[in-house]
């Protein structure tokens, strides 16, 4: 039996909508809050009613008359007179609201040939009686609900029976709630439902929102805490340093020396280092990552980094694989599409130590996967893995020192917001020389111009990234679109032999085998492809300095961090690269095209980011959903940075009484 139907009013049909609208339990209900308030406190003359306002009047009921199925009653308060429409009900209404009885009416006004009020709520009054207004909480509302004919009154009254019938446990101890200043949970609640004064809401649901974040700033601090004295120190290895940096076929921006010294700074520390690398695309973080990891490979201790696409665990390994044999370090690839006999020969040289570094996807996370002492773990594109996987790596180590890497950058207050248990580390300088990437939005009527100067790059030596639109779930249609792109892609131009012979287009995209893809991406390294047709699959991990042109059908479907994403795979050399956005024929809102253009005028991910948060809030922002605190209801890591800061304060004095 529910919980729900012990309150009264509750029937069969109501139970249901509240349970589809996520009210299962009591609990659930008491936290339905409102998300906002009317002033019915103040009585306003009919004489001053204009559209659009919230009246609250009393009035005498002067005529009562149906016009088809609708009731019409004509009320007047001596300074003027209104109609107040019904259009259900009526029989009832009908034997209540008669000619020469007072009301009190509330609603808002509207116009349809005179002003009028649709359905207000009323009430019976006596002819001389005063009438005395409340706040009204405005509940949200789902369909389920207002089908059954929940409404904010009954809203209300639930919650309040709730809080008066039932004894719930506070969730918080006395002693956290006299060291935070809070009232009892019923207490808040009962002046969030039921306010005396628009005065007492605001610190109500200020306490609401310390009591949802408590729990999460007492989590970070108990972990910080727990690092202390924990994690192996380890030293400058000079020597294996310099035979590195002298294999880098670039020298390390000012940026990079920056962020390498504060990640090292906390692997010499003696306690658990754990820390957030974010940087721009392009901005190096994989170099910073490495370097740091190579006073623990080089002191006969074992590093891993996690990489959540086979394409990106493959670029990391090449690249980085000859800069650690000039200092005799071993590396090696696991990922899915790993051979057995490989694998076997991974996995013991794993357990014996003689690999110092193993770089692969989810396969790491395999039970089979032993190592002989992991202490340095490199988790790229972080957000994208989950807090159990997260903390299954982490398993596999020895006290790991962890360093997790985004190329996805939000604000910094924003990031100590979210990542308050970590060392936030921001990577903001790119390598010199590189050209700006020139984005224009590409209108239907201009593509065909757009197509002739591609044709043209790709017979100078140029390629081209061309991406389609992602079909979420559904890889059928994701492969029917890249296919039929390819086929336009294909048709000639004019006679045969006009057609530049370097314009081979090849597709990839996540129903390829392993070895197809490598196969295709090679070649597309070596330049024996022009144009490369895919879906997002090629958002990280293909790194391609010839490719400098990038092509987004769809764009509008796009968010601004995965467009900046995918224009991050080009200019990756010293060339002037090209992110062409395509529009479609159906003329887009002007907030789209407000946002598609902002975006082409800034190459800067943080304002990129900047722009995600006006739109979508911090809560839907990648990174936020894989934070491991859930979605927060009702607080925000952006406007409420300073209590979670104040908070963390808060809890760290909390363990350090000891009563943690």
């Amino acid at each position: 039996m529910s919980e729900l139907s012990r309150l009264t009013g509750i029937g069969p049909k109501r139970l249901k909508a509240l349970e589809a609208s996520g009210l299962r339990a009591l609990r659930d209900l008491v936290y339905h809050l409102p998300r906002r308030y009317v002033d019915r406190t103040r009585i306003t003359p009919i004489s001053s009613l204009k559209e659009g306002m919230d009246a609250f009047f009393a009035a005498d009921i002067e005529s009562a008359y149906a016009v088809g199925t609708r009731l019409v009653l004509r009320v007047s308060d001596g300074t003027g007179d209104i109609e107040l429409v019904f259009f259900r009900g009526l029989s009832f209404l009908r034997s209540r609201l008669q000619p020469g009885k007072r009301i009190s009416v509330a609603g808002p006004v509207s116009y349809f040939r005179n002003f009028q009020i649709a359905h207000p709520e009323w009430q019976e009054i006596e002819p001389d009686e005063e009438i005395r207004g409340s706040i009204l909480p405005v509940y949200p509302m789902t369909e389920e609900m207002e089908e059954t004919r929940v409404d904010h009154k009954l809203l209300q009254r639930l919650a309040l029976e709730t809080l008066e019938k039932i004894n719930f446990s506070d969730p918080l101890s006395i002693e956290e709630r006299d060291f935070l200043k809070l009232r009892p949970e019923d207490v808040v609640l009962h002046s969030l439902h039921a306010p005396v004064s628009f005065d007492e809401i605001a610190p109500a649901l200020n306490e609401i929102k310390v009591r949802e974040l408590w729990p999460l700033c007492l989590n970070r601090e108990k972990i910080k805490r727990d690092r202390i004295g924990k994690g192996k120190v380890f030293p400058t290895q000079p020597s294996v340093e310099q035979a590195v940096r002298a294999a880098l076929p670039f020298a390390l921006t000012q940026g990079q020396e920056q962020s390498l010294c504060q990640i090292t700074s906390g692997l010499e520390s003696g306690s658990q280092f754990a820390g957030l690398l974010q940087g721009d695309v392009g901005s190096g973080k994989t170099a910073v990552a490495i370097l740091s990891a190579l006073r623990v490979m080089a002191a006969n201790a074992q590093a891993a980094l996690l990489s959540p696409t086979e394409i990106l665990a493959v670029q990391h390994f090449r690249s980085t694989a000859p800069w650690l044999e000039k200092a005799g370090l071993k590396s090696a690839l696991l990922t899915a599409s790993t051979p057995t006999d490989e694998r076997t020969r991974i996995l013991s040289e794993l357990r014996t130590g003689t690999l110092q570094l193993l770089i692969g996807t989810h396969a790491l996370l395999a039970n089979d996967v032993e190592f002989k002492e992991l202490r340095y773990i490199l988790i790229d594109e972080q957000h994208r893995f989950g807090v159990e996987q997260r903390a299954a790596m982490a398993s596999k180590g020895v006290e790991p020192h962890m360093l997790f890497l985004s190329a996805t950058p939000i604000p910094r207050t924003l990031a100590q917001s979210i990542y308050g248990d970590l060392e936030l580390i921001t990577l903001t300088e790119k390598p010199p020389g590189r050209l700006p990437v020139k984005t224009r939005l590409v209108p239907p009527e201009k593509q065909e111009d757009m197509l002739a100067f591609l044709r043209k790059e790709v017979e100078t030596g140029n390629q081209v990234y061309w991406v389609v639109p992602r079909i979420e779930g559904d890889d059928k249609e994701d492969v029917a679109a890249v296919e039929s792109t390819m086929r336009r892609l294909r048709a000639p131009v004019g006679a045969p032999d006009r057609t530049p012979s370097r314009w081979r287009v090849e597709k990839v995209h996540g129903r390829l085998t392993s070895a197809e893809r490598d196969n295709i991406l090679t070649a597309f390294r070596k330049g024996e492809i022009g144009v490369l047709v895919a879906t997002t699959v090629i958002e990280v991990g293909v790194d391609v300095p010839s490719a400098n042109i990038m092509v987004v059908e769809g764009s509008d479907r796009f968010g601004l961090a995965q467009l900046h994403q995918l224009r991050g795979r080009t200019g990756r050399g010293n060339e002037q690269a090209w992110c062409f956005l395509l529009l479609p024929k159906e003329n887009l809102p002007e907030e789209t095209l407000w946002r598609l253009r902002e975006f082409a005028a800034t190459e800067d991910g943080f304002k990129i980011a900047e722009l995600d948060l006006q739109r979508r809030g911090a809560g839907n922002l990648e990174g936020t959903r894989q934070s491991g605190y859930g979605v927060l209801r009702f607080s925000d890591f952006l406007e409420d940075a300073e209590l979670i800061r104040a908070l963390g304060e808060r809890a760290g004095e909390w363990i350090r009484s000891g009563k943690a």
